[in-house]
């Protein structure tokens, strides 16, 4: 007879959380990496616009962009499909 050590149970909910959290974990990092590129971009391109450059797109763009770019993480729809990221003033 073998004893059974009850508080070692999983669940089978826990597991395959645990499994999403493994399967998601290096797309959120890339996501985390993407919008921190983004971040700098968009400052750039509004530094670029205060300046008198030439830019692809208006200040209000860029700053909605940016917004955008921000409201991008973990509670966001769709998160962390790349697919769904906001897009660039054009």
């Amino acid at each position: 007879m073998s004893n059974i050590d009850w508080s070692k149970l999983r669940k089978a909910a826990d597991i395959r959380a645990e499994a999403d959290a493994a399967r998601l974990s290096p797309l959120i990092a890339a996501e985390v990496q993407w919008a921190e590129q983004e971040r700098k971009f968009a400052a750039e391109q509004l530094e670029a616009i205060e300046d008198g450059e030439e830019c692809v797109g208006t200040e209000r763009q860029w700053r909605d962009y940016r917004t955008q770019v921000r409201a991008w993480k973990l509670d966001a729809e769709g998160y962390p499909d790349s697919s769904l990221r906001p897009e660039r003033p054009s």
